[in-house]
């Protein structure tokens, strides 16, 4: 229904006025208004049909092309990195319910768990200094050691061989996890460091925490002025 001088009127009822005033030419096709007319002297009272648009916020980011299409469902691809952090790690494309039940069980129920995983960057790193290690090449005086991050038996390992342990090599997994995470093609410690969710997760995050805009460029222009006042 709309409201009107003389009441509330049905869509309907105001069509079929419509109708009629358009047969006596009183009212063009074109127009955007409601014509209610006294057939007897044909006199109309305008009303506006629609309300008045609503400004559209300029946000200072219309012309960008950049997203991450690929590593989040789309419902979630024009939220900004730093929610997309805090949401639950099957905003991540591929998280279905195996997985976010494997996910969950180590403990990771958001993206940025997920980011924060302590084995995942302790994999990652062993992993990544793996491929700088030479072998043989350790000088009879190093005291470099990794004692801390793996089990007793892996200690006096080279890092190339922890990275292609099981990840229960890493001090605190267990064998429950490589079965766990199993399911997900995570079988040695180079792969838990290279798990493309953890990798996604990790750059959202930092991202969102470090390098990202939250408030449009209206918000910042206020905030400007503002701080120009102050």
């Amino acid at each position: 229904p709309k409201r009107t001088l003389f009441g509330v009127f049905s869509i309907e009822c105001i069509s079929r006025i419509n109708r009629y005033l358009y047969a006596l030419q009183i009212r063009k096709p074109s127009s955007q208004s409601i014509y209610l007319a006294d057939c007897t002297n044909y006199q109309s009272i305008i009303m506006s049909e629609e309300e008045p648009p609503t400004k559209k916020v300029k946000t200072g980011w219309e012309d960008y092309t950049l997203n991450i299409s690929e590593a989040i469902m789309k419902e979630d691809e024009g939220k900004h990195f730093a929610t997309i952090a805090e949401s639950p790690i099957a905003t991540l494309q591929g998280v279905g319910p195996k997985a976010t039940e494997v996910l969950e069980a180590i403990g990771c129920e958001t993206v940025k768990d997920l980011a924060t995983y302590k084995f995942f960057l302790l994999a990652r790193a062993l992993s990544t200094l793996a491929e700088t290690e030479v072998e043989g090449d350790r000088p009879s005086s190093s005291v470099m050691n990794v004692d801390k991050a793996v089990d007793k038996e892996y200690e006096s390992k080279s890092l190339k061989e922890i990275a292609e342990a099981p990840i229960s090599a890493l001090q605190g997994l267990t064998s429950k996890a490589d079965e766990l995470l199993k399911g997900l093609g995570v079988k040695t410690v180079a792969d838990l460091g290279s798990l493309k969710y953890c990798k996604w997760a990790e750059s959202i995050l930092l991202i969102g925490e470090k390098y990202e805009h939250t408030k449009n460029l209206t918000e910042r222009k206020e905030e400007a002025a503002l701080k120009k006042l102050g």
